[in-house]
């Protein structure tokens, strides 16, 4: 095979591997980020009570995801008058190609109670 063919061959090849890897580590960041933001907005829910409790968790989650999402969504699933709350993060990760691929994206919920002091997070189906 001559040089010149081998490059035109190859050079596709060599694109698509390295727009693979800035797509897995950039869906890894945005799992992980939306993982703590998830948490981290249960927390501020819980803190917060009432009817600031959905205001509160939505503006911590967008400030945790702010560097590894394209858009983020919160949804507070569950509170408890200031004992506990439930919120589901959604982040639509960003492609290494400018602007969000369609259906890329990170969903998490996170769980937090008051007393005595407990968080979680799990992976689930985003809608």
């Amino acid at each position: 095979m001559d040089e010149a063919v081998a490059l035109v061959v190859a050079a596709p090849v060599v694109a698509l591997a390295l727009w693979a890897v800035a797509f897995v580590g950039g869906f890894a960041n945005g799992q992980a980020r939306a993982a703590v933001a998830a948490e981290l907005a249960a927390q501020a829910a819980v803190q917060a009570g009432g009817p600031g409790a959905a205001d509160s968790a939505e503006r911590v989650a967008l400030g945790a995801t702010l560097s590894a999402c394209v858009r983020t969504s919160a949804a507070l699933a569950h509170t408890d008058a200031g004992q506990s709350a439930a919120v589901t993060v959604v982040c639509e990760v960003p492609g290494p190609l400018p602007g969000p691929l369609p259906g890329n994206r990170a969903c998490v919920t996170g769980y937090a109670q008051s007393r005595p002091a407990a968080s979680a997070h799990v992976r689930v189906a985003c809608p």
